[in-house]
């Protein structure tokens, strides 16, 4: 656990109990601070390693305000835009800190490296492939913050070690001691906008990862995009050097790597070697680590093979330009999208349908995509996962050559599922049953031939 010793005796607030909470609150707890916690669900646990004495569930507006130190506030409430918590508000009005989870983490003053790591879109699988690459290089980590385990939950790693931080845009907005050894930035498209009030305040956000890396210390940055140029010429703080990686920067070893497959990945690929270089490890251990990362759940993972048929979960890719990437990676695609639709719609993935032979919409977005993607391709409408994915593999066992069942919904899920990942594991759950009954129906097929 990461305990900051030094907020020992404050009175903290804590707004929202889900996993950065309940991590926030067990360090405070460790630390020796008072909390009071107030979460809209009605949950009145005390969490493990908490005490009646240290933690005191209470409704925010009986909280003893004029005596707190500091708000600390889960990553999903707005304390800004498109408009702030009451409890945020009130913080703000009364100049008590608003701070997250990370923060507390960071207060620890841990020895080990920080590297982190954000991005509109390859911030998740970068966090997990260097967390890999060291691994195997025989390094000391601990890696979590937006993907995994709280900030706080971790257990440093200690002098020679390296705490990996996969960092949103609302953490980093509230995140003031945060001074990374490494600080990258892969690319910004716009999202999340509603919650930064427009595309200034959440490319604003995401810079802030610039300007807070340490002296002495290294930016590493994306190249697919003008505000990547931009924040190259960013002031930065004195003796850190500020690189450009480009997919050519990749090291061979990615080849190997079908998690690694498609342009956007040999980027990322490429500023995850870019560290491990500066950090001085060797070509051929950077290579080793490259080819044996097999991906993360829901990120152009294969989940069902049967024939020449191949199901493919991209659930994680939430906008139009993370699902692009993914209908540029593989060739003949059956694609799912709809969800939740952000504010471009389909985006930039309306312009990436070469591979395209049809789209089976889904969910609110049905309609919207269906009209974005008038004359450009195929579609249907089916509205739910199940229906589309029946007819994606009905459609697909007639290609002449290898298919790929996609599913990259270039929206939120939050319409018909609790989150990409209850999407992706119900597309999962629908491939295993499909190559099940195409494997069954051939054995039976093959059976009756020899009979």
């Amino acid at each position: 656990m990461m305990i900051p010793h030094n907020m020992s005796g404050q009175r903290i607030g804590l707004l929202g109990l889900g996993r950065s909470g309940i991590a926030a609150a067990r360090s405070l707890a460790a630390a020796g601070a008072v909390t009071y916690a107030y979460d809209d669900k009605a949950h009145r646990d005390i969490p493990s390693g908490c005490t009646a004495d240290n933690f005191i569930w209470q409704d925010w507006q009986d909280w003893s305000w004029e005596t707190l130190d500091a708000l600390v506030i889960s990553p999903g409430i707005p304390h800004l835009h498109p408009k702030p918590h009451p409890a945020a508000a009130k913080a703000s009005n009364m100049g008590i800190p608003i701070i997250s989870e990370v923060e507390l983490a960071l207060r620890a003053k841990s020895d080990a490296r920080l590297i982190a790591i954000t991005g509109t879109n390859g911030k998740s699988t970068c966090t997990a492939l260097l967390a890999h690459c060291l691994v195997e290089a025989g390094a000391k980590i601990a890696v979590g913050g937006n993907i995994g385990d709280a900030a706080c939950s971790l257990k440093d790693p200690g002098t020679n070690g390296y705490i990996i931080l996969e960092l949103s845009s609302y953490q980093l907005e509230t995140t003031p001691s945060l001074a990374p050894d490494f600080g990258v930035v892969l690319n910004i498209t716009p999202d999340h906008l509603d919650r930064h009030g427009g595309m200034d305040g959440y490319v604003a956000a995401k810079q802030l990862m610039v300007t807070a890396t340490c002296a002495g210390g290294h930016v590493i940055l994306g190249s697919d995009d003008d505000y990547m140029r931009d924040f190259a010429r960013t002031p930065v703080a004195d003796m850190v050097t500020v690189k450009t990686v480009t997919s050519s920067d990749a090291p061979k070893g990615r080849d190997s790597s079908p998690a690694l497959k498609g342009a956007h990945n040999a980027q990322n690929a490429a500023a995850i070697a870019s560290i491990m270089r500066i950090l001085g490890y060797a070509e051929n251990m950077i290579d080793s680590g490259m080819a044996s990362f097999t991906g993360l759940p829901h990120r152009l993972q294969p989940v069902g093979q049967t024939g020449q048929i191949t199901f493919i979960n991209d659930s994680k890719a939430t906008n139009g330009v993370a699902a692009a990437k993914a209908l540029m990676a593989f060739n003949n695609i059956y694609w799912i999208a709809g969800g939740l639709a952000k504010d471009d719609g389909i985006g930039a993935a309306g312009d990436a349908l070469g591979a395209v032979k049809k789209a089976y919409l889904i969910g609110a977005a049905a309609d919207l995509f269906a009209g974005q993607l008038n004359g450009k391709c195929p579609t249907e409408i089916h509205h739910d996962l199940t229906s589309a994915t029946y007819a994606a593999f009905a459609d697909a066992q007639s290609a002449s050559n290898t298919a790929h069942i996609l599913l990259s919904p270039a929206a939120a899920s939050f319409d018909q599922f609790d989150s990409f990942e209850a999407r992706g594991d119900a597309f999962t759950a629908l491939a295993s049953t499909l190559c099940a009954t195409a494997s069954g129906s051939m054995t039976s097929s093959m059976g009756g031939s020899y009979a």
